[in-house]
């Protein structure tokens, strides 16, 4: 195919792009002022109207593009599916983790950070004995290596102090293995809402 060509679907995209963006606009047209029109003062710009704005006022997209129009650029979802967190938590898996852990509750919790630390929490039966759980979430994926969890555990001793004792491995992975499962059915209920 020659340049030529290439040359007229440029002109014809961008012919077609101010088309769509003109299209339903109830601006009047504006008269040139003179041989040079100046700008309007900055107080008299008004902001650009966003599509979410123009969908609650019932007015046209002026900010659509061709390839919007099209259906062919990527929008940002409309819908907040989940809690809202930062770039790199998964919303799942945060949710999982308030969701299994909520028996304990929480002393301190960051969405955007993915950071969630329970209270202490004495096992019924065990007055001598306490735990806390501190779950990292870091990263948007569901994986055992998306999340990391600790375990802290004190024991009180005779003269009533609280002294770490040390925490078997597998109630760590038990933890970790709760909340990816949790993470996973919510994952597989909200695909399930969307259809």
């Amino acid at each position: 195919m020659s340049l030529r060509y290439y040359r007229l679907g440029l002109a014809l995209a961008a012919s077609l792009s101010l088309a769509a963006a003109g299209c339903g606009s109830n601006r009047p047209a504006e008269r040139p002022g003179g041989p040079v029109s100046a700008p309007p003062p900055p107080a008299a710009v008004a902001p650009p109207q966003s599509a979410v704005a123009a969908a609650e006022t019932n007015e046209p997209d002026t900010e659509a593009t061709l390839w919007t129009v099209l259906g062919l650029a990527k929008r940002p979802s409309q819908r907040a599916i989940g809690p809202q967190t930062g770039e790199q938590v998964s919303p799942e898996l945060w949710q999982a983790a308030q969701d299994t852990l909520h028996f304990a509750g929480t002393s301190s919790e960051d969405p955007i950070s993915g950071l969630l630390i329970t209270d202490w929490y004495a096992p019924r039966g065990k007055t001598g004995e306490r735990l806390r759980v501190t779950v990292f979430v870091l990263s948007r994926a569901l994986r055992s290596d998306s999340i990391a969890v600790t375990v802290e555990r004190q024991e009180r001793a005779a003269n009533g102090e609280w002294r770490a004792t040390p925490v078997a491995r597998d109630v760590t992975t038990g933890l970790e293995n709760a909340i990816l499962q949790r993470a996973r059915q919510i994952h597989v209920d909200r695909r399930q809402e969307a259809m």
